[in-house]
């Protein structure tokens, strides 16, 4: 159990670095991102990672395990992460459907 908290604390630490790259490349490339899928990413982007630490110290630590409170702020983060990937998902699909060679606003 103390190799995956471990391996949760790591992933918490580099998915934000990772994720803030991919954005920068993304949003250098047309067609541009629309304000509210770029908001969705940056609130992935604070929500996964503190799921991941905070279920991560759970795991190595008894006493962090022991804490209703840290229990169920990892849980409410790991949730609205997983909310926010289905909301990114639905997004896609709503914009593959609807401007299928146009970028995000519709325009050639």
């Amino acid at each position: 159990m103390i190799v995956a908290g471990i391996l949760l604390l790591a992933a918490g630490v580099l998915f934000p670095l990772a994720l803030l790259i991919w954005l920068s490349n993304r949003l250098g490339r047309p067609p541009a991102l629309a304000p509210r899928r770029v908001g969705m990413w940056l609130a992935l982007n604070f929500l996964l990672p503190v799921g991941l630490v905070l279920w991560g110290l759970r795991l190595i630590s008894p006493r962090v395990a022991a804490s209703a409170a840290l229990q169920s702020a990892a849980t409410a983060a790991l949730l609205a992460a997983a909310l926010l990937v289905l909301g990114l998902a639905a997004e896609a699909l709503r914009h593959r459907r609807a401007a299928p060679q146009g970028d995000e606003h519709g325009r050639r």
